[in-house]
């Protein structure tokens, strides 16, 4: 038997990672610097980013997750290496053993559950599992709204899993390649067709989260900066949420649909069960604000937002 039971939530923003055991969670950016002379890995999560804003420190930043598949295995071990050395290292013998669940997109294809097997195999795992997130989701948020289906909406950086989850299987879902990343790409469209300012993804991500949503009527104003496209001149321009808005409307009634077509797609009574227990977001793209009361008012159903969105997959993972 494995002295420890632990979980992952491989993110492309994030690796998150839990012990059983204890219940303690811990998480990083997914993120690592690798020396561009010897092309050895220097630093991970945090210390990575310090490293990649420090002038002359010789390192270039990489992620090794994308879409939740591990794209670059050194990189990926090394992340993995520093949740464990943080989560279970102070009391690992020679003889421990761990396995390990993780989560993984409802749609991911079985060489990118090889490969992830492959490296936590190669980092002294026994066995390793795995779990569809919006499973793991709803193991969480049944329990916090107390009910026993329902809609599953899992809002990742660079992919959204959406799910109708009835007795512990999903009943119909689908991954999307189509959330937070997506979103920060299309408000960056927004503003350089409107004021030929190229933004970078940092100021195009402020932009999002500090002023984007799906309120019509926010007065909020950000100042962001960027390179105009035409003189190659920094300049700031002020930003609206009303100036977004439409883009947002745009982008969020994808999901609409999507959610529709599921609903859709189940039996009779199922669908009137789900209809009744609404929608549960998760993720970090849940925190767009007012995208609750939007999609509520759009599918005519319950919708209901975690109170704390981004560490759902990984307590549900804990709680099965």
């Amino acid at each position: 038997m494995a002295n420890y039971e632990l979980v992952f939530d491989l993110g492309s923003a994030y690796v998150s990672a839990g012990s059983k055991k204890d219940g303690f969670t811990d998480k990083i950016p997914a993120v690592v610097a690798v020396a561009t002379d010897t092309k050895q890995i220097v630093g991970v999560g945090v210390e990575a980013i310090r490293l990649g804003n420090t002038v002359g420190s010789g390192v270039k930043l990489s992620h090794p997750i994308l879409e939740g598949a591990i794209i670059d295995n050194d990189g990926a071990k090394a992340l993995i290496s520093a949740l464990l050395n943080r989560l279970v290292n102070y009391k690992m013998s020679a003889f421990s053993r761990y396995n390990v669940t993780c989560a993984v997109p409802c749609g991911m294809i079985s060489s990118d559950k090889n490969t992830i097997e492959t490296v936590f195999l190669g980092l002294g795992a026994k066995q390793v599992s795995f779990i569809e997130a919006p499973i793991a989701d709803s193991a969480y948020l049944f329990n916090e709204f107390r009910t026993r289906q329902g809609i599953i909406v899992d809002l990742g950086y660079d992919c959204a899993d959406l799910a109708i989850v009835s007795a512990n299987q999903i009943a119909a879902g689908c991954t999307l390649y189509y959330s937070g990343k997506s979103l920060t790409e299309v408000i960056s469209d927004r503003i350089r067709s409107k004021y030929m300012i190229r933004l970078s993804t940092e100021a195009a991500e402020y932009l999002k989260l500090n002023c984007a949503g799906l309120y019509p009527n926010d007065s909020t104003v950000v100042a962001v900066s960027g390179v105009n496209t035409q003189s190659g001149v920094v300049e700031q321009v002020n930003v609206s949420s009303k100036e977004l808005y439409d883009t947002v409307v745009e982008f969020v009634r994808k999901y609409v649909r999507i959610v529709q077509s599921l609903i859709d797609s189940v039996r009779s009574d199922l669908a009137a069960l789900v209809h009744s227990d609404g929608v549960m977001l998760c993720g970090g793209g849940a925190k767009l604000a007012g995208l609750d009361m939007f999609l509520q008012s759009e599918l005519g159903v319950p919708v209901y937002v975690a109170t704390y969105p981004d560490d759902v997959t990984i307590k549900g993972l804990l709680a099965l």
